[in-house]
């Protein structure tokens, strides 16, 4: 059996990055592969800090976390420098578009399970991704995010109809308020996506309840 999870960043591909092994994982079974849950982080946040929602779903996923390639401070990262712009967001949602297939080809992944989860940033990122190439993942677990205005890159309408989605957000978000995530689940129905919406009593976090409805999401996507 592999060891469950590298804290080595690992910086040979297009994002540097982390990855822990399903516990299901076994090196004499090299043709098995896996569902893939690409993790980016939020705001001045770091590769290590979504992977630790991996004991709270499925156990049978292969995790890669991301490191934003944009340093703000120590152990501190942006997916694009302040203040967004489209033609900014277009170059990172480029890059991970390259990183994913990248991905794919370098670890035991099964190209029709791939979901791009986010928190904050990292789910503008993420609703974004799915927006420009949504033929390239299976669905998007967007936490405490929104849509921004221009993602400097067509949409692909064709490709978002019944794109699966979750989104959970806090009522409470003082960082980025319920609003902005409304303002989503209304273009994302206008789109025709799959969409699941959730909100709940919290501020900009993950809670116990918020987990487990993504947990309940994952566990039927990953059943099709």
């Amino acid at each position: 059996m592999h060891s469950a999870q590298s804290s080595k960043l690992i910086t040979d591909l297009s994002i540097a990055h982390i990855v822990k092994y399903p516990a299901t994982f076994n090196d004499q079974k090299p043709t098995e592969k896996y569902p893939l849950i690409l993790a980016l982080h939020g705001h001045g946040s770091n590769e290590q800090d979504l992977i630790s929602l991996s004991s709270h779903l499925p156990n049978n996923i292969f995790w890669v976390s991301g490191r934003g390639p944009h340093t703000i401070g120590e152990n501190s990262y942006d997916w694009y420098e302040l203040p967004p712009s489209p033609e900014k967001i277009a170059e990172i949602l480029k890059r991970i578009n390259v990183f994913v297939e990248e991905l794919i080809t370098t670890y035991p992944i099964d190209p029709n399970k791939v979901f791009v989860m986010g928190f904050s940033q990292g789910s503008m990122i993420s609703l974004s991704y799915a927006m420009a190439f949504p033929n390239s993942i299976s669905g998007v677990i967007s936490q405490s995010g929104a849509l921004p205005s221009n993602i400097g890159l067509p949409i692909n309408k064709e490709g978002l109809t019944g794109k699966p989605m979750v989104i959970t957000h806090g009522i409470q978000d003082r960082a980025m308020p319920i609003e902005r995530a409304r303002q989503a689940r209304d273009i994302l129905n206008e789109l025709e996506v799959d969409l699941s919406y959730n909100e709940f009593h919290m501020d900009h976090t993950i809670n116990n309840e918020s987990i487990a409805s993504v947990k309940e999401w994952l566990e039927i996507e990953l059943k099709k």
